[in-house]
C-alpha cells in the first residue's frame, strides 16, 4: 500500500499578502513618533497572533489529515479483500467503510470519496473541509485537507475441493438444484471475469455411499486389478473372487468408477498408494446380487438389490450362501442398477483452473445413494494433495498456496440396519456383517463411521488445510454438532435450513476465500 496526503490551505496566497500589508503598516506606525507607543505595540502584535493563529489551525488540519488516512486506509482494504467486481458495488462498500471510521463528529466534512479501479490497483481519495479557528482574522475561513491511497492486491495461490453430498435425499425440496446454484455462486465470485485464472483451482467430489474416481484410472496403477487388497472380492466365495472378473461375466455392466474404502486405517489417511502393499490401493466397487425375495420370505428376511436369479435350489435356505456364488453372473444381463447400486454419482472433477469446467461438471451433479461422510472426505483430501492418487495439488511445504475443503452434508452418516444376514445396505464399507467396521452390529458400526468422519477431519486440518463444513436441512443436532466440530474454527461451519440459506452462506464462504486470497 502507498499513500500521498497534503494540507492545502485555500487562499494561502492572500494569508500572504495580508500579512505583508499588516507588516507594513506596523513598520509605518514605529517610524511615526507622534502616535501612541501601546497603541503601536498593540498593531504590531498582530502578525505574531496570525502566525501563532496559524500553528493551532495547522495543528487541527493534520489532526483531520491522520483521521482522513485511517479511514481511507480501512476502506482500501475492504475493498481491496472484497471478491466482489462489481464497481459500485465497490463504490458503496468503500463509502460504508470510510463513514464508518470517519463519523460525522470528526472535525472536518469530508467530501465525496473518489474510487478507481486498475486490474488489482485500487485508488481512493477524498477531501476534508475544516473550518479555521485563527486564521480567520487573515481572511482564511476554511482548509482543504486531503488524502489518497493506493492498494495493489498480490493474490495468493488456492485449491478448492467441493466435497458435496449427492445422496438420495438431495432429490427432495430442489436441494440439488439449490446446491449447483450455490455451487456455481461460489465459483463466480471467486473466478469473476475470468476463465482460467493462474493462482486460483477449483475440484468437485460428488458423494454418496462412496465416490467415483472415474474408470480412466483402470491402469492408473492404484486401482486394485490384480486382487492385492485383502477386501478385494470379500462378498464372493466361489471361482474367481476378483471383482473385475465378475464384471467380465456380465453382459451389460462394466467397472463405472467408484471404489470401496480402504481398510483401516488407510481410509482415513492420505497415504500413497503402492504396489508391495496391497491394502493402500483401491478395491472397485461391485454390489452383489442378493438372495432371491422367495427365498429369503422363507426365512423371514428380506434384501433390497437381488438383481439375478440365484441359481440354487428352492430347498438351500442359506442366504450367505446363494449371495457369494459367482457362477450366477456368468453371461447374464442386468436390469437394474445391480453392481452399481449405492453408486451411481458422476466422477470427481479434479483440480482445474478452468472456470467452465469446474461449472459443467457442478450442473451434472445428479442425486442417487446413501450418506457416507468419511470416504467422501477423504477423497476431498486426496485431490487437493500433491500425491498419487491426483497429483495436481500443490506441495505442501508451498507456503504461497491456501488448500481448502468445503464439505456440504443434507444427513447423518446411514448404513441402515436391515433385517438379513447382512445387517445393512451395501455400501463403499461393505455390509457389517463383513466386520469392515470394526463390529458386527449395525449401531455400534454407525457409530465407528462418525469416529472416522472425526479422525479424517483431525488429519485434515493437521495437514494444514482449512476445512469448511456447511449442514443442509440437516434435522440431527448430534450431525450439526459433529460438522461444526469438524471444521477449522467455529466460523468456519454454517447451518443451512433452507435454500436460500444455503446460498447466502456459500456467499459468505466466498467473500472469506475471496480475503483469504488477498495479501497486504
Amino acid at each position: 500500500m502507498s499513500k500521498r496526503t497534503s494540507i492545502i490551505a485555500a487562499g494561502l496566497s492572500q494569508a500572504a499578502s495580508s500579512l505583508g500589508s499588516l507588516a507594513g503598516l506596523a513598520r509605518r506606525l514605529v517610524s511615526d513618533t507622534t502616535g501612541n507607543v501601546a497603541m503601536i505595540f498593540g498593531i504590531a502584535a498582530i502578525p505574531l497572533i496570525i502566525a501563532g493563529g496559524s500553528a493551532v489551525d495547522y495543528s487541527r488540519a493534520f489532526v483531520v489529515q491522520q483521521r482522513l488516512s485511517a479511514a481511507l486506509d480501512a476502506a482500501a482494504l475492504a475493498v481491496g479483500s472484497s471478491a466482489q467486481t462489481d464497481i459500485e458495488a465497490l463504490r458503496q462498500l468503500a463509502q460504508d467503510y470510510f463513514n464508518a471510521n470517519y463519523p460525522a463528529a470528526e472535525m472536518g466534512v469530508p467530501g465525496a470519496l473518489n474510487l478507481t479501479v486498475a486490474n488489482d490497483t485500487i485508488s481512493l481519495s477524498a477531501t476534508a473541509q475544516l473550518p479555521t479557528v485563527m486564521m480567520g482574522i487573515a481572511g482564511i475561513y476554511t482548509m482543504d485537507v486531503s488524502s489518497n491511497v493506493q492498494v495493489t492486491k498480490e493474490r495468493s495461490a488456492i485449491e478448492v475441493a467441493l466435497v458435496l453430498d449427492n445422496t438420495g435425499s438431495m432429490n427432495s425440496g430442489g436441494k440439488i438444484a439449490a446446491l449447483r446454484t450455490a455451487s456455481n455462486d461460489l465459483v463466480d465470485i471467486l473466478f469473476g471475469e475470468e476463465e482460467n485464472p493462474e493462482l486460483l483451482k477449483f475440484a468437485l467430489v460428488p458423494f454418496a455411499s462412496t465416490v467415483n474416481v472415474g474408470t480412466q484410472y483402470l491402469n492408473s496403477g492404484w486401482i486394485d486389478v490384480n486382487g492385492l487388497n485383502s477386501l478385494h472380492g470379500a462378498q464372493f466365495t466361489s471361482g474367481d473372487r476378483n471383482v473385475f472378473a465378475q464384471y467380465a461375466r456380465l453382459r451389460n455392466k462394466s467397472w463405472n468408477g467408484c471404489v470401496e474404502a480402504r481398510p483401516a486405517p488407510y481410509d482415513t489417511l492420505d497415504t500413497p498408494p503402492s504396489q508391495s502393499n496391497g491394502d493402500t490401493l483401491w478395491v472397485p466397487y461391485f454390489a452383489p446380487d442378493e438372495p432371491d425375495s422367495s427365498a429369503a420370505q422363507r426365512v423371514g428376511m428380506w434384501y433390497g438389490n437381488s438383481y439375478l436369479s440365484d441359481q440354487f435350489p428352492r430347498r438351500n435356505r442359506n442366504m450367505d450362501q446363494r449371495q457369494r456364488s459367482t457362477t450366477k453372473y456368468t453371461n447374464r444381463r442386468v436390469n437394474s442398477d445391480g453392481p452399481h447400486f449405492n453408486c451411481k454419482n458422476r466422477p470427481i472433477q479434479p483440480l482445474t483452473n478452468s472456470k467452465s469446467t469446474i461449472q459443467n461438471a457442478i450442473n451434472q451433479m445428479s442425486a442417487s445413494g446413501s450418506t457416507t461422510i468419511p470416504i467422501g472426505l477423504a477423497w476431498g483430501w486426496r485431490v487437493v494433495s500433491p500425491g498419487v492418487p491426483f497429483t495436481q495439488g500443490a506441495s505442501y511445504a508451498d507456503e504461497t498456496v491456501k488448500k481448502v475443503i468445503i464439505l456440504l452434508t443434507d444427513g447423518e452418516n446411514f448404513i441402515g440396519n436391515l433385517n438379513n444376514h447382512n445387517r445393512s445396505w451395501y455400501t463403499g464399507y461393505g455390509y457389517v456383517s463383513q466386520g469392515r467396521l470394526g463390529t458386527t452390529s449395525s449401531s455400534a458400526a454407525l457409530a465407528e463411521v462418525n469416529s472416522r468422519t472425526s479422525q479424517i477431519c483431525s488429519n485434515i486440518k493437521n495437514a494444514g488445510i482449512l476445512l469448511y463444513t456447511i449442514t443442509f436441512q440437516v434435522g440431527s443436532s448430534s450431525t450439526r454438532a459433529l460438522m461444526r466440530n469438524c471444521a477449522s474454527s467455529p466460523s468456519m461451519y454454517f447451518d443451512s435450513p433452507s435454500n436460500a440459506q444455503l446460498r447466502q452462506n456459500f456467499q459468505e464462504i466466498a467473500a472469506q476465500l475471496g480475503k483469504l486470497r488477498i495479501s497486504r
